[in-house]
């Protein structure tokens, strides 16, 4: 494995994938909403989210596999960013290269701060921001779940 990373926007084909990311117990359980989503309203969402400006679905590719998605949607002069890795690429310190990569795309177009929510219990994700160079910003009750919002600025 060469470990070539490669950013792509997603596309409309791409729906299945998102919704099998997305449907992951580890990701269910990390979500500030974690109930099953059903798949028509995941399709929804999915359309919604390809066609509104201020949403970026990118895909990042490991040696041309689909390996996860870091996702942007702006909101009140903001970013709020949202990474997932497939189950088959995690534990592989791939978190940290995906926000960068997602980052450094994301900048080429905006001078938004771009903020992380992260559960209290997500040590993992508290890491790998903290390394992609996040920084907290203050903690806060999310959907009665103590929380972390870091933030980064261009």
């Amino acid at each position: 494995m060469s470990d070539t990373l490669k950013i792509r926007s997603a596309k409309a084909e791409d729906v299945d994938l998102l919704y099998r990311w997305s449907s992951d117990e580890l990701v269910r359980t990390q979500s500030f909403s974690s109930e099953v989503i059903p798949y028509e309203t995941h399709c929804n969402w999915f359309e919604k989210k390809l066609l509104n400006p201020k949403s970026a679905l990118l895909i990042i590719e490991l040696d041309e596999i689909p390996a996860g998605i870091v996702r942007f949607d702006e909101k009140e002069g903001e970013a709020i960013i949202g990474v997932t890795i497939d189950k088959n690429f995690r534990g592989k310190g791939l978190g940290v290269k995906f926000i960068k990569v997602g980052l450094e795309e994301f900048f080429k177009k905006s001078d938004l701060t771009v903020l992380a929510y992260i559960k209290k219990g997500n040590i993992a994700s508290v890491k790998s921001f903290e390394n992609a160079g996040f920084s907290l910003f203050k903690e806060e009750e999310i959907n009665g779940i103590g929380s972390f919002i870091y933030q980064i600025v261009k």
